[in-house]
């Protein structure tokens, strides 16, 4: 499906689907997984109330109501969702496996049905990915799974054959994702819970240590995962591209020598162009290590590092097993969640992932907050303050816009503050930046998304609340920072402005094209409209 659009001759128009079960309430929220590949999860989440969750099939474009996702706390201001594409079932495997199947060990929490993972809900769609580290062949690989077993540990069966049978003790992720879910009001139990998709588990109350004592005003959160990758980079291919492959061609960087605490890069080209400092705080993950298995699938923080032809990259804890001076790996985004909520200048990060990070200085023990493990920004956020992250870029080659900038707009101030998590080991904010367009109409009623598939991972949209009038709609470009009108929306707005995520983007895939897609629920009302972003 080329793209024959126009520019200044043809216009965009946003397009009616499906209305939602419920109109937006105040501090409902929607959320999307952003990976820019078939992998993407064919769903967005809009949750309503403490008790209402629906799911809009971006494929079929209907609307699901899902079990009550029975949240405690009282829902309303600083209520917020998030969707992590890399945290799914996770476990190791029992013996028996061939190169094309294999027999879950550590069980599911939840049973499946027979085939429940050879479809992830879209219409035709592939079933969820697989993921194999195998400490014995040195390898991580990747595959679709095409049936399996019922159960809480069933056998996988998937679509070609894995290069290597699967020890049993290998490790199994099923990249499915998850769904965070945070209500509002005096923290307690079950105010902070999780929907894990692949086989439809909602957690019990997930810690809420270091949030504030009651969640109010506003919340936002921006997800940092590494299945997010720059535009024209796959999941698993990590933030710099490698001159080597592993499994069936996704691309990885190749280590020139190791230490107890420490790896170095390339020579040349890849991570060889990186300046020092610039990947601080995120991970790497070794992905292939035939000299030294057993070091294959470590993940480590990377605490600081050296610029220019091999560079050394320190990490923040130790190896378990070091690294061969061969092994292939990738550079990752951190698997955390970054939050601002309650009118607090403090950055609420989470580890949702399945071990402790460490960076050196500070460390989140898996499934736990923390306010120290990057700084306080200058000013607390306000009611409508976003999160615009540029994970989907390339750098310029100056590296004056680079992966580690995450953009927020402070709220009703209009003001454009800087969070550069690789600035310092606790990262460092730059308050109130220059930006071209600059607006102070961004209070309560804004809403925003990043879409980071096409149009070179640059741009993040925002819908502001104007009371009867049109939904008002921009586009900030997140590596040149400019905030321009964007192609609104005929729908007229009503009632008092009120809090809410009401926008979500997601990936349109035909064959080798991609495009940028939003859907936004509009302002206190069920219809929702979306745009395929084709300029």
């Amino acid at each position: 499906m080329a793209n024959t659009f126009k520019k200044v001759i043809d216009a965009q128009v946003w397009r009616q689907v499906t209305p939602s079960p419920n109109a937006h309430t105040a501090a409902s929220s929607m959320c999307s997984d952003l990976r820019s590949t078939i992998l993407r999860n064919p769903f967005v989440y809009n949750l309503i109330s403490a008790s209402i969750l629906h799911r809009f099939n971006i494929i079929s474009k209907g609307w699901q109501t899902m079990a009550s996702p029975a949240l405690a706390g009282t829902f309303g201001a600083g209520s917020t969702t998030a969707f992590v594409p890399s945290l799914g079932l996770v476990g190791t495997i029992a013996a028996g496996a061939t190169t094309t199947s294999v027999v879950v060990s550590t069980a599911f929490p939840t049973a499946v049905g027979v085939n429940m993972l050879a479809n992830r809900g879209g219409s035709g769609d592939k079933g969820f990915k697989l993921r194999i580290t195998d400490t014995t062949a040195g390898k991580v690989e990747e595959r679709w799974i095409v049936g399996n077993t019922a159960g809480t540990a069933p056998t996988i069966n998937v679509d070609t054959a894995f290069t290597f049978t699967p020890a049993s003790g290998a490790r199994y992720e099923i990249l499915a994702g998850r769904l965070f879910m945070l209500s509002a009001g005096t923290i307690g139990a079950n105010i902070w819970r999780s929907f894990e998709v692949a086989a439809n588990t909602l957690s019990t109350g997930l810690t809420t240590t270091n949030l504030p004592a009651t969640i109010a005003t506003d919340s936002a959160i921006v997800v940092l995962d590494e299945q997010y990758t720059p535009y024209d980079m796959a999941p698993g291919e990590g933030m710099v591209k490698g001159s080597f492959t592993y499994d069936t061609g996704l691309s990885a960087l190749a280590a020139t020598a190791s230490g107890a605490s420490t790896l170095t890069g390339q020579a040349t080209l890849g991570d060889a162009v990186v300046l020092a400092n610039e990947y601080r705080n995120f991970q790497i993950r070794i992905v292939q290590d035939t000299v030294t298995p057993a070091a294959v699938g470590q993940r480590r923080i990377i605490a600081s590092h050296t610029v220019g032809a091999s560079p050394v990259y320190t990490l923040g804890t130790a190896w378990t097993t070091q690294p061969s001076s061969s092994a292939k790996y990738v550079i990752e985004l951190p698997n955390l969640m970054l939050m601002r909520s309650s009118g607090s200048a403090n950055v609420f990060t989470y580890n949702y992932g399945d071990a402790a990070v460490n960076n050196g200085t500070n460390s989140i023990a898996a499934g736990a907050w923390s306010i120290t493990y990057f700084g306080a920004a200058g000013s607390a956020n306000a009611a409508g303050g976003v999160w615009a992250p540029s994970f989907g870029i390339q750098p310029d080659v100056a590296r004056n816009a680079r992966h580690s900038f995450n953009y927020f707009f402070r709220g009703s101030a209009g003001s454009l503050d800087l969070l550069d998590i690789a600035g310092s080991i606790t990262g460092t904010w730059s308050a109130a930046i220059t930006y071209d367009g600059s607006t102070t109409n961004l209070g309560t009623g804004t809403t925003g998304c990043y879409a980071p598939f096409e149009n070179e991972g640059r741009m993040f949209y925002l819908n502001v609340y104007v009371a009867s009038a049109a939904n008002q709609f921009y586009r900030f470009d997140v590596q040149n920072r400019v905030l321009s009108p964007y192609t609104n929306t005929d729908f007229i707005q009503s009632g008092t402005a009120a809090l809410g995520g009401r926008m979500a983007a997601y990936c349109a895939i035909d064959g080798t094209d991609r495009y940028n897609v939003v859907l936004l629920q509009s302002h206190l009302s069920t219809v929702c409209q979306e745009l395929v972003v084709l300029v």
